[in-house]
């Protein structure tokens, strides 16, 4: 289990850091901002933490040494080649908000770099001989996850600083990437026995459905938005809720075999 939740956190950590700086980039297009200073610092904290808890679940840090070395035929290895990549144009696009906002090319580097990670990251597992990761359930789960978390996790971060188109459009995407991910996990897992499985499906759906609810409900309200005030509250709820459904949705992916193909 312990084992597992190295994985979750390696995975969802990546990937929402890869998110974040995606959204980062097309918020200056739909929004017209330059600066996203605390955005641009959780995207490369994330990918840190990610990063090392893949560290951890090698168990000898010297490992990841090996685990890189074989990129010409490894698709793990060249996910972690390129998670190394990103959160490198991660943080040196962080210490740029603060020197320079206006420039972009880090960013628009990390998130190309990033998008190229979560497809090596997906055909690790689609590459392999288990039953229901040979089909395109893990690139969905993986790219939708991406989405998810990385507008939810920007909009909570950034409320105040939003104009409200950009918090409608954001919310909309994260809501359909919800329902996606939703009926994905619910085909792969929702013919497995037992109470445990079946718990955390209901407890996964739940969390998808209430956190893009209150995202939505937080977006549609009046643009003008004070950091701490109620609606900026809603929409912190809604990332943790998505973030929660999400890390369920992972374990289940990581620690129970799928019985079916998913979409």
């Amino acid at each position: 289990m312990v084992q597992n939740v190295k994985l979750v956190i390696f995975s969802i950590g990546l990937q929402a850091a890869i998110g974040i700086m995606i959204a980062i980039m097309a918020a200056r297009k739909t929004n017209g901002r330059t600066e996203n200073k605390y955005a641009s610092i959780a995207s490369a904290l994330l990918g840190v933490i990610g990063f090392l808890a893949f560290v951890f679940y090698l168990g000898r840090p010297a490992s990841i040494f090996n685990a890189i070395s074989q990129f010409s035929h490894s698709w793990l290895s060249r996910a972690l080649v390129f998670s190394l990549l990103f959160i490198g144009l991660a943080i040196i696009h962080a210490v740029v908000q603060y020197v320079n906002p206006s420039v972009k090319r880090f960013g628009w580097a990390a998130s190309a770099v990033g998008v190229i990670d979560v497809v090596f990251m997906a055909n690790v597992y689609m590459s392999t001989s288990r039953p229901g990761w040979q089909s395109i359930s893990p690139l969905i789960d993986f790219a939708t996850a991406t989405a998810i978390l990385g507008l939810a996790l920007f909009l909570a971060i950034q409320f105040s600083g939003i104009g409200i188109k950009t918090k409608k459009l954001y919310s909309l995407i994260a809501l359909a990437g919800a329902i996606i991910l939703g009926a994905e996990t619910f085909l792969n897992y929702s013919g497995l026995g037992g109470q445990t499985p079946g718990l955390l499906l209901e407890v996964h759906l739940l969390l998808l459905l209430a956190g893009a609810a209150l995202l939505l409900f937080a977006s549609l309200k009046p643009a003008k938005e004070q950091a701490g005030s109620g609606k900026a509250g809603m929409a912190y709820l809604g990332a943790l809720a998505l973030s929660g459904g999400i890390m369920v949705s992972r374990y289940l992916f990581y620690a129970v075999p799928m019985t079916a193909k998913g979409l």
